[in-house]
């Protein structure tokens, strides 16, 4: 655990409690002596250092000690738009995806996406909370949502779709953009109708048929 995120980080004294007690002096088993590391999201770049002033079995009081500006700021933005698919999927996944540096994640209606997905910001929140809190990444993924490919192409008119092509996806492709936008399709690929609203198609340097969250991981490596 690198750091905790905590909504009033920043602040000279503050009292946590209840789930974040329990995981950083019962599931980490935290010493008293040791300093505990905090980012607030409303200030992702700085890091505080707080040292424990007076615990007992249920709240603890941190003071803070000192604060430092302290971030890596990554060389170019990455927008991935992901049909979507079922959301334990999309659960599964998230870490790794905010561990190799995206962005912003839109999730889209396509028309192979599974009709019964649901949305669940809060959950998904938490997930990379914990991600960022475990790889030491100052920010986590924004999640969005898109309607349609069209929806997500007005915004990014420049995206690569990774879907079955004769030309593969390499990292040259992006040589001349300032970010990455790039689109994975769901279980089954895109329609055909949507293929057509791209101005490039990529394929991976694979023979077999890969899963979506697959093709996504695969694709994020390939270009970073």
């Amino acid at each position: 655990m690198q750091f905790i995120f905590f909504k009033d980080g920043g602040k000279n004294l503050i009292e946590i409690n209840g789930e974040i007690y329990n995981h950083i002096f019962k599931s980490r088993r935290h010493k008293s002596n040791e300093p505990i590391y905090i980012r607030s999201q409303n200030n992702f770049k700085n890091l505080y250092k707080y040292n424990i002033k007076d615990i007992n079995r249920r709240t603890a009081i941190l003071e803070l000690d000192s604060f430092v500006e302290n971030f890596a700021e990554r060389k170019r933005e990455i927008i991935l738009g992901w049909c979507k698919t079922d959301s334990q999927t999309v659960e599964k996944i998230l870490p790794v995806l905010n561990e190799l540096g995206i962005d912003i994640l839109y999730l889209i209606d396509c028309k192979f996406s599974q009709g019964d997905f649901k949305t669940d910001f809060d959950r998904y929140s938490r997930i990379l909370e914990n991600s960022s809190m475990q790889s030491g990444r100052y920010d986590y993924i924004i999640i969005k949502e898109a309607k349609s490919i069209n929806e997500f192409l007005e915004l990014f008119p420049e995206t690569v779709a990774i879907d079955f092509s004769d030309e593969k996806l390499s990292e040259n492709i992006y040589k001349n953009n300032k970010n990455i936008y790039m689109a994975i399709g769901p279980e089954g690929g895109f329609h055909v109708d949507e293929q057509k609203n791209f101005k490039k198609i990529c394929g991976l340097n694979s023979p077999y048929i890969l899963k979506s969250s697959t093709a996504i991981i695969t694709a994020i490596a390939k270009i970073l």
